[in-house]
């Protein structure tokens, strides 16, 4: 149940940044990025909880994957600073 909420809610997220605020990022650019990364940011939430926090976090921290969660991690910090 948490599993779909989470992933509706990020979806939600996602698809109103680019339909409402991608248009008029000129006029309000902090508007695009929040939403983006809520969305995102719940998104990844609803695989914490359908694997469990633990084997998802050891999952993203792996050998393999952690270049790309630390460079999403960044992506998602630096667009919230910019």
């Amino acid at each position: 149940m948490y599993i779909g909420k989470l992933l509706a809610i990020g979806v939600f997220f996602i698809f109103f940044s680019f339909t409402m605020f991608l248009p008029i990022m000129v006029l309000m650019p902090q508007k695009f990025p929040i939403c983006f990364t809520l969305g995102c940011i719940f998104i990844i939430g609803s695989f914490f909880v359908l694997k469990g926090p633990q084997n998802q976090f050891t999952d993203m921290t792996s050998k393999e994957r952690l270049p790309f969660t630390v460079g999403f991690i960044g992506i998602m910090v630096g667009t919230l600073y910019v």
